[in-house]
């Protein structure tokens, strides 16, 4: 693995107020170190936090208590003052893609918004480009997200992050909302884009299964807290932790195949 640190999160913990003015915790003091270059998985149950911690990295939210690091500098100061530079470096695709598709542009002018300062000619050429990575016609371009598919909704949204030629990708259970084929293509099209992606992959899931597919290293979540963080085959070969254990017992074969 390389050494190299791109998020380092001292002590974070991010506090909700629900409609009833209760507090809660949805993060509880999470100290993590993400390297550059692997692909991490935090899996867990609803409302384990683990949704929030990846909008904390992406500044989607900002935190209550503690400090996140990015490329060693803090990462409040990256959104204050370059959150453009950030947001390029640093993209987020979330769960529902029909939700952060604006329904009123096709598929062109969702892609292009990201580009927008490149001459029209070199927008063209990239994203024909893109569409030919994510496996997604031309023809596409000209439709808005009610007329695709669920998994042309989430291609689309992974082509929009793409084009910007993020380091980090952070996927939010990608696949949750589709058919199980359509799961089996955007993992397979997950496991082709991770090679490309320099500084690695945060993939949010509550499948342990369906992680250990494309991750590298492990993080478990439970009511906010960091129950246990490893590498894939010492999570899922020897944990220790009871709530990771009750995760692995649901999964229906058992034990995994490694390749």
């Amino acid at each position: 693995m390389n050494s190299e640190i791109l998020f380092q999160l001292k002590q974070v913990s991010k506090t909700y107020v629900n409609r009833e003015g209760k507090r809660f915790l949805a993060v509880d003091g999470a100290d993590l170190e993400f390297r550059r270059g692997v692909a991490y998985a935090v899996v867990g149950e609803s409302g384990s936090g683990k949704t929030t911690l990846g909008r904390l990295l992406t500044g989607l939210v900002g935190l209550t208590e503690g400090e996140i690091f990015f490329e060693g500098r803090k990462l409040r100061d990256w959104i204050r003052k370059n959150r453009a530079q950030f947001c390029k470096k640093v993209q987020f695709i979330f769960q529902n893609p029909y939700l952060s598709l604006d329904p009123k542009w096709n598929v062109r002018e969702i892609l292009e918004e990201g580009i927008r300062e490149m001459r029209g000619r070199d927008r063209k050429r990239k994203i024909a480009a893109i569409l030919g990575r994510v496996r997604l016609s031309e023809a596409c371009l000209r439709k808005k997200p009610h007329a695709l598919s669920g998994g042309e909704r989430q291609r689309v949204a992974i082509a929009r992050a793409l084009l910007v030629e993020p380091e980090f990708l952070v996927l939010d259970e990608p696949t949750s909302q589709l058919d199980v084929s359509t799961q089996v293509e955007i993992m397979a099209l997950l496991k082709e884009l991770k090679p490309t992606l320099t500084g690695g992959l945060l993939f949010i899931t509550h499948d342990i299964a369906l992680a250990s597919q494309l991750a590298e290293v492990f993080i478990v979540m439970r009511q906010g807290k960091i129950v246990e963080q490893g590498l894939k085959k010492e999570i899922l070969l020897s944990s220790k932790a009871p709530y990771t254990q009750r995760l692995l017992s649901a999964i229906p074969a058992w034990p995994p195949a490694f390749g």
